[in-house]
C-alpha cells in the first residue's frame, strides 16, 4: 500500500427514530467544524433497506500528518469529552447497544 490510509469507523444501531440519528449526525458535523480535530472528513447515516429500523453510521478520517495515521486521529477524537457526550446522546435514541467496527481504507475512487 502506498501513502497514508484513510480510516472509517462504523456504528451499527437499531432505532425507531431515524430523524434523531440524522439530527445527531448534523450536530456532530457542527461540533467538528468548530474543533481542532485534524483528519475528520465527515459522517454518513445509512438506512438498511432490507432491515427496517437498522442503521449504519460511518465516520471517516484522513491522514493529514504523515506521522499521525488516520486511525490515531480517530482515536484522539474518541477521547474528547464532546465525543463521549455524543455517544451518550446516541444511546438515548437507539435500541440496545451500538456495535462499533474499525476499517482501514485500501482503495478509493479518485
Amino acid at each position: 500500500m502506498k501513502g497514508p490510509m484513510n480510516f472509517s469507523q462504523t456504528i451499527s444501531v437499531r432505532s425507531e427514530n431515524p430523524d434523531a440519528l440524522v439530527d445527531l449526525a448534523a450536530d456532530w458535523d457542527r461540533i467538528q467544524a468548530t474543533a481542532d480535530i485534524m483528519g475528520y472528513m465527515g459522517i454518513h447515516v445509512l438506512a438498511d433497506r432490507e432491515h427496517p429500523g437498522h442503521y449504519l453510521i460511518v465516520a471517516e478520517f484522513a491522514a493529514v500528518d504523515l506521522d499521525v495515521p488516520a486511525a490515531e486521529e480517530a482515536e484522539r477524537n474518541n477521547e474528547r469529552p464532546e465525543t463521549q457526550t455524543w455517544d451518550t446522546d446516541l444511546r438515548e435514541v437507539i435500541d440496545g447497544e451500538p456495535v462499533y467496527n474499525n476499517y482501514d481504507e485500501l482503495y478509493r475512487t479518485g
